[in-house]
């Protein structure tokens, strides 16, 4: 921490001194308005963080990621250059680097050295979303129950985490088409995902932890990969269309609400002769009333007591047993 800061503010820069260094920060940066309010309130504990993209995220991280030479350590382990240099930029301008931070920290867990050297990158190229916790949205194609397409034994409805083992999933990226769940970008999941009935298939949203991810083929432009867990978030809502680029999904679908509703509308069920509800072994009258009616079910007229059944054509003593 800064004991004491000396400082010069300029129309082009902002210059501060403390501890043998003396760094300087352009007006232009997006952090030099705050640097100057720090420095008039005399919040000296503030200043490292907002002079040292390095200082930023080694407080952020809590000492578990430093920078050294321009490249962010993880846990003393190197990430790879391109994230490194994304995440010293992010912070360097101001921009919320905490969830790359946190992507980091997931893909070191990753065994495979193809995975945590080309996944983000991958993800970059195609536009999939970071989530606050590192994690990354991407989208998968299901048959109308909400089974997988390939085998149809998976359950993806929606807050499901279909999960296998990790050793289940072909790792080798040569291989287009192999073992493993699947899920891609928002076109190949449109355009190119197998499909069981374009009519009826559902398209999913789904989260993935950068350390589940085993292999990304290189067929189809490097659009899709193979994951051992993911975690279905929604259901996508929207007619795809190549022209537009928003996504519509639905957080709170649920496949078996219709089946609810019919459930319900069997439990409202009355009484034609009073309205009162029926129980499940009646069928239009209550106990009740079907004790007051007197009417036969054959000729309708009361009072029969299946006489009328007595001269029915053909007549009972005609009938060949």
């Amino acid at each position: 921490m800064a004991t004491r800061v000396n400082w010069t503010i300029t129309d082009n820069n902002v210059t501060v001194n403390y501890l043998g260094e003396t760094h300087i920060v352009p007006r232009s940066d997006a952090l030099a308005e705050r640097l100057i309010k720090a420095v008039k309130e005399n919040r000296l504990s503030e200043i490292p963080n907002l002079v040292s993209a390095a200082s930023r995220i080694k407080t952020f991280s809590k000492g578990n990621f430093t920078v050294q030479d321009g490249r962010v350590m993880v846990n003393g382990v190197a990430a790879p250059q391109f994230l490194s240099d994304k995440i010293v930029r992010f912070s360097s301008e101001g921009l919320p680097y905490q969830p790359l931070v946190r992507f980091a920290e997931k893909l070191q867990q990753n065994p495979s050295f193809r995975a945590v050297n080309e996944l983000y990158q991958f993800l970059e190229k195609n536009d999939h979303p970071l989530t606050e916790t590192g994690n990354f949205i991407a989208y998968k194609r299901v048959k109308e129950n909400f089974t997988d397409i390939h085998s149809g034994t998976f359950d993806n409805s929606v807050g499901t985490e279909p999960t296998v083992s990790r050793n289940e999933v072909d790792e080798d990226s040569s291989r287009t088409c192999s073992k493993g769940l699947h899920v891609a970008n928002w076109d190949y999941a449109h355009t190119k995902f197998a499909s069981h009935n374009p009519a009826t298939d559902v398209m999913l949203e789904v989260e993935v932890n950068p350390a589940d991810v085993v292999a990304i083929p290189s067929d189809y432009n490097q659009s899709k990969m193979r994951v051992c867990k993911y975690k279905v978030l929604g259901v996508v809502t929207q007619v795809f269309d190549p022209s537009e680029s928003l996504r519509v999904v639905n957080p709170d679908y649920n496949r078996f609400d219709g089946e609810e509703e019919e459930e319900e509308e069997e439990e409202e069920r009355t009484c034609e002769g009073c309205e009162y509800p029926l129980l499940e072994d009646e069928d239009t009258l209550c106990s009740a009333c079907a004790e007051e009616d007197d009417t036969c079910a054959l000729c309708g007229e009361p009072d029969c007591y299946g006489e009328c059944e007595e001269d029915k054509y053909p007549f009972k003593d005609e009938i060949d047993y």
